[in-house]
């Protein structure tokens, strides 16, 4: 009976391996304060969201006209989040307008940004170190005094990043539109909508992959490979497209805008950002997790992946792992 009953235990065991590494993602994330740190993220997020908007319609408008870019920006923000937060952006947009265009308003926008948009960057890699450090925060007593100011030129970086994804997004957009209207008119050919939304869809997952992995290794410490970073933001973007239509479904049906009033729209904004925070943190996580199983499994790397490693190796009696080799 002993026999029979190990012998359970040990096939349960052999079931349950592969789902070992998001077990433990989910746990480190949670030991991370992955909750609180994206309530803080979503805060400088909130307070960077007009210079942030000013540098990259100032980016992106050297190559494409500013009202398309504005008008682009806010439909798809629209198609995401809802009316409300297209709202909070369309303000942010108007009230950041100057007389000036082009690479003044660039330049401006470069400046406003190493005080207020970076912001949002140094929590995040803030977090992110967190995150690779077992939960505990990081001694910083003998950083130097420019470290901080280094942190928000990197940040700067991943915006102008994030200026061409967007680039990017806009320039496949428009060429899929020119493309459904040209087999209309010439070939006489429909594309059905549902193609259209698979198509956008699978570019959305994509550039959001890119943004994710972009994002993940903006933070210092020992980070997993790159292969386990772009297997978490894959995962991380599945999520997020999952989510966020969850949420989506969520703010219509639920009374937030009523309820706080004229502050709704920022309320909802704010709830956008702390959902997009605690993926891209769990995200970060699976992607330490999957490293560590692999690390398990193979004996190399060291630091933070090493304590990983130890945690995921089954105990003596148990089933072996399968190979996460990716």
């Amino acid at each position: 009976m002993v026999t029979q009953d190990s012998t359970l235990a040990q096939r349960v065991q052999r079931k349950l391996n592969p789902f070992r590494p998001f077990y433990h993602a989910a746990d480190q994330w949670l030991a991370a304060d992955g909750l609180r740190m994206s309530a803080a993220m979503s805060f400088y997020g909130m307070l960077s969201l007009a210079p942030l908007l000013l540098l990259l319609v100032g980016v992106l408008g050297w190559w494409l006209d500013r009202s398309y870019i504005e008008s682009n920006l806010i439909h798809q923000v629209e198609d995401i989040m809802g009316s409300q937060v297209a709202d909070v952006v369309r303000g942010a947009l108007s009230s950041a307008q100057t007389k000036s265009q082009g690479l003044i308003a660039s330049a401006i926008g470069f400046v406003m940004l190493l005080s207020g948009a970076t912001g949002v960057f140094v929590e995040l890699q803030t977090s992110l170190e967190r995150l690779w450090n077992h939960g505990e925060k990081v001694d910083k007593s003998g950083t130097p005094w420019w470290y901080s100011l280094v942190q928000r030129v990197r940040g700067l970086g991943y915006i102008l990043v994030l200026g061409f994804l967007m680039l990017i997004s806009l320039v496949l957009t428009t060429m899929l539109s020119m493309t459904t209207r040209w087999a209309g008119a010439v070939l006489h050919i429909e594309a059905p909508g549902m193609l259209l939304g698979v198509i956008n869809e699978t570019v959305s997952f994509l550039i959001t992959v890119t943004l994710f992995v972009g994002m993940m290794r903006i933070g210092t410490g020992t980070k997993p490979r790159l292969r386990f970073l772009i297997a978490g933001a894959a995962i991380g973007a599945f999520l997020f497209t999952i989510g966020k239509q969850v949420l989506a479904w969520y703010l219509s049906t639920a009374a937030v805008v009523s309820a706080y009033g004229a502050a709704g729209s920022l309320v909802v904004l704010l709830m956008w950002i702390y959902f997009s925070s605690a993926i891209l943190l769990f995200a970060a996580s699976c992607a330490r997790s999957l490293n560590g199983a692999d690390i398990a499994l193979h004996g190399k790397g060291g630091g933070a992946a090493e304590a990983d490693s130890a945690r995921l190796r089954p105990a003596a009696g148990e089933a072996a792992t399968v190979d996460f080799q990716i």
